[in-house]
């Protein structure tokens, strides 16, 4: 009896998530280098909205009632009318992506831990966040900052804003902020 409540535990997961800004984000990737001047733009948009429809198709399921998902649907059949696609035919696939290394800022103060032996600290030109610290990339990766500790949001000859985060919950590598201190230098 244990190992069949334990099998079905187990077995339950989360209701699957809608995916419709992957398929989204696929297609972008998929057409932003596409040039309409160009010959074989029709053939090339087509597969790649193929593709955008077989994705939304993947995911409708879990996408019921989301308006984005609605209007990527619908978008894609104006498309596909507008461009004389036919729904059957080859399809664009996307590229494996390659995974980097998740965001880890080092802060002035902490120990720095570098992989392969870099003993050089990344040199940022400017990094800034706000608000809830789990990130969603541009290439729909998502990443979760883990700063523990004071570091400057904003230094310059005007204004200088330094946030604090601490651990979630005791022991968690997850962080969050506590504190943000505002000061203007000029009024120092």
């Amino acid at each position: 009896m244990f190992v069949l409540i334990f099998f079905l535990i187990g077995d339950c997961q989360q209701p699957a998530q809608c995916r419709i800004q992957k398929c989204t984000t696929d297609f972008v990737s998929l057409t932003s280098h596409l040039n309409s001047a160009i010959d074989g733009f029709d053939s090339e948009f087509c597969k790649a909205l193929r593709a955008y429809a077989g994705c939304t198709q993947r995911t409708s399921k879990a996408c019921r009632g989301n308006l984005v998902y609605h209007s990527a649907v619908l978008g894609i059949s104006d498309l596909m009318s507008q461009r004389n696609c036919s729904k059957d035919g080859p399809t664009s696939s996307t590229n494996p992506e390659v995974t980097h290394d998740p965001c880890n800022y080092h802060s002035h103060t902490g120990a720095r831990e570098h992989r392969g032996g870099d003993q050089n600290p990344p040199n940022y030109l400017f990094c800034g966040l706000f608000g809830d610290p789990h990130l969603r990339t541009f290439k729909d990766h998502f990443q979760t900052c883990k700063v523990e500790g004071a570091w400057p949001l904003i230094d310059n000859n005007y204004l200088s804003v330094q946030v604090t985060n601490v651990p979630v919950v005791p022991g968690s590598s997850a962080t969050a902020t506590d504190k943000a201190s505002v000061l203007f230098p000029s009024f120092l």
